[in-house]
């Protein structure tokens, strides 16, 4: 199974309906024609919220529950009357669904105001929602520390379905976060307390949990048994189409394992539950992989009966991502049979349906940032025009009092003015420095996502399914957090390492482990109170990879200590690259010296710091050498002004 981006629809798929209701039993049909009848404002809002967790909760149809919830709330606007905490929460789990969480974290707040007092099974429910709301929206630390919350309130009150949800938040928030053991132990606490209420939804995708996680890790029987459990607790329930998903995820594991016949079976086996359930992308997924295991045994024939049928319902259904692997893998096969100009053709279709699919991604990515960022530049030319407002209303007033009062104190008046006129410029400056600064920053997450889409795009060519994966993940989580960060003039250095250390992760799958970095900090810094200006040191890291680490065939070494000087944090990058000659060279010779884009960005907002802040932020840089002084690599040490 090419697995290249199902994590990230994993988590989706299996959180459906992870707050079902009970008011999901209900036939929409009906709902709709009591909807159609003259009734009270208010009463077709309570239907409309009914029809709308029916969807999607019941039937998965998230654009249908959308409808009847906007619906709702347009109608109690329109009517002057309060939304219910119900029609919130469906607004807050829809927004999680249609990837917009910071709209989510609003809907879930507006919905606990909106609780009655005494209802602590509706508040245990809404902090559910918004703490996830807060997962998915990058902001880790308060999404743990919400739901670590919600765990005791909700063992207080003995709510047995909202501790086990309260446990599956905390097993995929420290995941989010690497914390590999915290994960492992809240996803079997999740399977404990669904096994204890007999819940077996909740057994099915407490398995399926643990059957991710041990496969991220190779632990291949683990993932199996898991993956196993998982699609038994299904098959009680008599869902199909997920019966279907998990016998691809076992399928998939036992090729990982190189048992190709057992792979076969249940391949075929996910195949016939995914024809029952109607799941037409389950169905292409299962041939497409039929395809490679009989290419990988030698079966050129076979394989291509399985890689054409699962291209013809590709087409049909327009599953891209299908075709664009299905046609990768037949370009391979035929080429490693000499078959040139057959593979030639397929992997021209592979490229159109892969680029495609990149920009599919990058508009998507890009047009998170370009929200954010017009909403910040919004606010920020609001700023400004109202400093600007200000001083014409203060210069109007004093010229009133000037020509008010009589020429004796009119030295004094103008003296004042002056003195006041400064005060007024010296805010502008200061206003248009920090805009200047956001300008500057947000040009640095394009040119940051495009060098990773590139490194992502390089795993995909060479066809190395775990590392795309792995990167994949990372770079979500990395992306979030860069977004996150951005909209701040400032971060704590904590935020800053975070950050720092999933761009590592991500640089070191990358250039498959051809280099170690290590981290150190001293002690006396405060991770949390001292803040520095965001992504000012990311640039710097980029460069000894990109330009000194890279150009080793191995055995490269990162350093960055971070330590307390002359109220200065001094921040020292040291590798053992070939060095910045050596390196300048190489880049002549690609590009003809062309100055980079993060480069350029991160000189201008040295000066802008410098200025912002009326503090002395500098760089030093220093060439290493060896005993018989040829370049062993570059040492960068920045002092950055602490900002509290």
């Amino acid at each position: 199974m090419k697995n290249h981006f199902y994590h990230i629809f994993l988590f989706l798929f299996f959180l459906a309906a992870p707050y079902a209701n009970s008011i999901g039993q209900s036939q929409p049909d009906r709902l709709v024609l009591l909807l159609g009848e003259k009734r009270e404002a208010s009463e077709k809002i309570d239907i409309s919220t009914k029809i709308a967790y029916y969807y999607l909760d019941s039937l998965n149809d998230v654009q249908k529950s959308k409808e009847y919830a906007w619906g709702a709330k347009d109608l109690s606007i329109n009517e002057g009357l309060e939304i219910s905490a119900d029609l919130y929460l469906i607004i807050a789990r829809l927004h999680g669904r249609l990837m917009t969480p910071y709209a989510g974290v609003e809907a879930a707040e507006m919905a606990i105001k909106a609780i009655p007092p005494g209802n602590i099974t509706k508040l245990a429910e809404a902090n559910n929602i918004k703490a996830y709301m807060l997962l998915h929206s990058g902001r880790f630390m308060n999404a743990l520390n919400l739901y670590n919350e919600n765990l005791k309130f909700c063992k207080i009150n003995n709510l047995d379905q909202y501790i086990a949800r309260a446990y599956l938040g905390l097993a995929n928030t420290n995941g989010g976060i690497g914390n590999k053991t915290k994960e492992i132990f809240y996803a079997e606490k999740y399977l404990d307390k669904a096994i204890e209420i007999q819940d077996y939804e909740k057994i099915a995708e407490a398995n399926f949990r643990l059957g991710e996680i041990y496969l991220h890790d190779s632990a291949f029987n683990l993932s199996e048994k898991y993956y196993i459990l998982s699609f038994e607790a299904q098959k009680s329930l008599n869902d199909t189409g997920r019966m279907a998903f998990n016998l691809l995820r076992v399928a998939w594991v036992n090729y990982l394992d190189g048992k190709h016949n057992l792979a076969i079976k249940r391949f075929k086996e996910a195949l016939k539950y995914s024809k029952i359930a109607k799941r037409p992308t389950s169905s292409t997924n299962a041939l497409g992989n039929l395809g490679t295991i009989y290419r990988d045994i030698g079966e050129i024939d076979t394989a291509l009966i399985y890689y054409k049928e699962s291209l013809e319902l590709s087409e049909e259904v327009k599953d891209y991502y299908n075709l664009s692997w299905v046609y990768k893998d037949m370009s391979d096969m035929l080429a490693a049979n000499n078959d040139y100009v057959q593979a030639y053709e397929y992997f021209k279709l592979f490229k159109t349906y892969n680029d495609s699919l990149d920009n599919q991604r990058f508009r998507l990515g890009l047009e998170q940032a370009r929200t954010l960022y017009e909403a910040d530049k919004k606010q920020r030319d609001l700023q400004l025009m109202s400093v600007t407002l200000e001083q014409h209303r203060t210069f109007v007033y004093g010229l009133g009092a000037a020509i008010i009062l009589l020429v004796i104190i009119a030295f004094l008046i103008l003296r004042q003015t002056r003195l006041k006129s400064g005060k007024r410029i010296s805010e502008m400056n200061h206003k248009i420095s920090e805009i200047t600064q956001q300008n500057l920053r947000q040009q640095m997450n394009p040119h940051f996502i495009f060098n990773t889409l590139n490194s992502i795009q390089y795993y995909m060519y060479q066809h190395d399914k775990l590392s795309t994966n792995q990167y994949l993940t990372k770079f979500s989580s990395l992306i979030r957090r860069t977004l996150e960060n951005s909209r701040h003039t400032s971060i704590s250095l904590k935020d800053e390492l975070e950050a720092l250390e999933l761009y590592l992760e991500l640089e070191s799958i990358r250039f498959k482990n051809k280099f170690s970095y290590q981290i150190s900090i001293d002690e006396e810094i405060d991770l949390i109170d001292h803040k520095i200006p965001t992504m000012l040191i990311q640039p710097y890291i980029e460069n000894a990879i990109g330009h000194g680490l890279m150009h080793r065939d191995e055995g490269g070494i990162l350093t960055i200590d971070l330590s307390l000087e002359d109220f200065c944090i001094a921040c020292t990058i040291e590798d053992n690259g070939i060095g910045r000659e050596a390196a300048m060279i190489i880049k002549q010779q690609k590009n003809g010296g062309h100055k980079s884009l993060g480069t350029t960005i991160t000189e201008s907002r040295l000066k802008l710091v410098n200025d912002f802040y009326g503090k002395k932020m500098r760089v030093e840089y220093t060439d290493l050498r060896n005993n018989q002084g040829e370049p062993a690599g570059t040492k960068v040490k920045i002092y950055i002004p602490i900002i509290t």
